[in-house]
């Protein structure tokens, strides 16, 4: 069996080379041809510096703009200059970027989920497995308008063989036509039993090659995009303990994994193309098209794992594990909309085509088809009454129980949004068979409701932004890790009763001195119900900084300096599988409350950004540290360095 996996992965893999070797033909095109038109530039500049020595260097930060889809969607022209604030660049870490609201397994690029839930964005049928799904939407899509070839070169080193890389480039073909394409590596060493360099817990490669049109009159835009990504993870499944250990044991220089020939991965494409014609300001035109194709794998050899006790059950006998799905999805969206006065309107229809393939499960078997079509009406508005207050809502309905509606107030004193959804269950959480799991679930669409206000005060010292968010699930779906009765202990459950929350939150903005501010976050968690324990979350959540900025040697020099502290309570975290790549509700670990400290220095020279951070202070002076995720230490007190450099013609 296992022979005959290997060989039906070759020609899909030749293929991938082949596409692979396709794109980097491309690319390497296109970057010849900016090269030529840049020379031809050059000369154009040299021959007018021969008529006007006193000529400036005119391009920068300024004269390259960065806008974006939405924007356009909204009939909102605008465009912004690149991004060169050095305001906290040192949070390099996808946990850091997201504010701490994030969980992981203590390394940048495994697995992740946010820490309180949010109402799904899609009601149709999805995948289930999202846990790389962050990596994919990191950088968001951005287009350019250059006046000169802008490039971009983003370099994160941490300690202990964290990298991060991140290259970009974009440039004008004329004033109305912009190409360009991005590189994005992660490449993260274990940071247990961690053998030397290049020994990678993590390592993901993405790209995206992305143009942008309008003709003379902007009656016509058209935003292209391709992206892929293929991320991999080198599992280790957590230190193994005996029933005595205690948490400085996680931290020990010889603590030993569960695995050691493991690997999940993820493989993305992705096919974007928006376009618009302008009608007149009361009618415009569009098409959304979005082709995304992803497939997840869990590798790994049986016989040579030192511990296979690791796994609690055997489904498919072989030594070798080849667990795979496949999700297709193609989706094709078209409406109108336009503005009335101060109303922004919107109306269309999604049809949307999704395919998935198990290795190993049997179709037929399944009651809901893993091929089919699902249609999509909806609508959006924007009222902007003034420069002050903004009014937003979304519907989207699939014209029978699925449905999703979202609504939005902005005012200079509050804020207000309120989310609701009926969407359906993911296919994992359905139906699955693999080497270690197999069930078949018969769940109904899942409900989910959230409410949240937040009063806004500002002046010149002090900004204040006390808030709650209420939220309720019925029909909860979730992985629980308990006893079945069978060799199976983490399985999907769909609760019988309600999860209903509530969260206050308080955030503080305070400049005690000139120069000084002083932020801080505190989101306090009340479960007011929880059927079947379905939800876990840290009673108290902290976020702080103290932080000073300064400008000095005639504006030369801009820099922040200061402390980052993040701090939960004790709960009890979720656990993880690698097998399904999903987090699951226990009862057995808890996580400790282990505030974690960092010290940092954010300077701007010229055009070029820099960091220094010494991360997790505190570890130096503990036996034990920050654990997410139970069994998965955190990152320990570490130098980490970056710089971002930006050239402009």
């Amino acid at each position: 069996m296992a022979k005959t996996l290997i060989s039906y992965s070759l020609p899909r893999l030749s293929l991938q080379v082949i596409f692979s070797r396709r794109i980097l033909f491309v690319v390497a095109v296109l970057v010849s041809s900016s090269l030529y038109a840049q020379e031809e530039e050059r000369e154009t500049r040299t021959r007018s510096s021969i008529i006007d020595d006193s000529t400036k260097q005119v391009y920068g930060p300024t004269t390259s703009r960065v806008f974006y889809e939405e924007d356009i969607f909204f009939n909102r022209w605008i465009s912004y200059p690149i991004d060169t604030v050095i305001r906290n660049f040192h949070r390099f870490s996808f946990v850091n970027r997201f504010d701490n609201l994030f969980q992981d397994l203590g390394n940048i690029g495994t697995a992740m989920r946010p820490i309180y839930n949010e109402v799904p964005a899609a009601i149709g049928v999805t995948s289930g497995f999202d846990a790389y799904d962050v990596y994919w939407d990191a950088n968001a899509p951005k287009y350019y308008n250059t006046r000169s070839p802008y490039s971009n070169l983003n370099v994160l080193l941490g300690g202990n063989g964290r990298s991060l890389t991140n290259i970009r480039y974009a440039r004008n073909i004329n004033p109305r036509w912009n190409f360009g394409f991005n590189y994005n590596g992660i490449f993260i060493d274990k940071q247990i039993q961690r053998q030397g360099k290049g020994d990678r817990n993590a390592r993901s490669e993405s790209y995206d090659l992305f143009m942008s049109y309008h003709n003379k009159d902007s009656s016509y835009t058209a935003l292209l995009g391709f992206k892929r990504m293929y991320h991999r993870v080198f599992e280790y499944g957590g230190v193994r303990t005996d029933d005595e250990f205690v948490l400085a044991d996680l931290f020990e220089e010889n603590a030993q994994p569960w695995l050691i020939n493991a690997e999940s991965n993820v493989l993305r494409r992705n096919y974007h193309l928006y376009h618009q014609y302008k009608v007149g300001e009361a009618l415009q035109v569009y098409h959304r098209f979005d082709s995304d194709r992803r497939r997840h794998r869990f590798y790994d050899d049986f016989s040579t794992e030192p511990f296979a006790n690791f796994f609690d059950a055997v489904i498919i006998d072989s030594a070798l594990t080849r667990d795979q799905v496949k999700f297709n999805t193609l989706r094709n969206e078209g409406g109108i909309k336009g503005n009335l006065l101060k109303l922004f309107y919107n109306g269309y229809v999604a049809l949307r085509n999704y395919n998935m393939e198990y290795r190993y499960f049997i179709q037929d078997d399944f009651y809901i088809p893993t091929k089919g079509s699902e249609f999509y009406v909806g609508g959006r508005m924007a009222l902007q009454l003034d420069s002050l207050i903004e009014v937003r809502g979304l519907l989207e309905s699939m014209l029978d129980s699925r449905y999703r509606v979202e609504g939005s107030i902005k005012t200079k004193w509050f804020s207000a949004s309120l989310k609701r959804s009926v969407a359906s269950p993911t296919f994992l959480q359905q139906a699955y068979r693999g080497s270690h799991d197999v069930w078949l679930n018969y769940f109904s669409p899942v409900e989910s409701s959230e409410l949240r206000g937040n009063l806004i005060y500002e002046s010149n010292w002090l900004s204040l932004y006390p808030g709650i968010r209420l939220a309720t699930y019925r029909n909860y779906v979730f992985f629980k890790q308990g006893d079945f009765g069978i060799d199976q202990t983490v399985l999907p459950v769909q609760s019988s009763g309600f999860q209903t929350l509530a969260l206050p939150e308080l955030s503080v903005r305070v400049n005690p001195f000139k120069n000084t501010t002083l932020s801080s976050q505190v989101i306090y968690a009340k479960i007011l119900e929880n059927a079947d324990n379905a939800i876990q979350l840290p009673e108290f959540f902290v976020n702080a900084q103290l932080a000073y900025a300064n400008i000095w040697f005639h504006g030369n020099f801009d820099f922040q300096v200061g402390v980052d502290l993040h701090w939960k309570s004790a709960y009890y975290a979720y656990g993880y599988d690698p097998v399904v790549q999903q987090y699951h509700t226990q009862q057995n670990f808890k996580s400790p409350s282990f505030p974690l400290m960092d010290v940092f220095l954010n300077a701007k020279i010229i055009r070029g950004r820099v960091f220094f951070k010494y991360n997790n202070v505190l570890k130096a002076f503990s036996s034990f540290g920050n654990v997410p995720t139970p069994f998965y230490p955190g990152v320990v007190n570490v130098f980490d360095f970056g710089f971002d450099w930006s050239f402009f013609d």
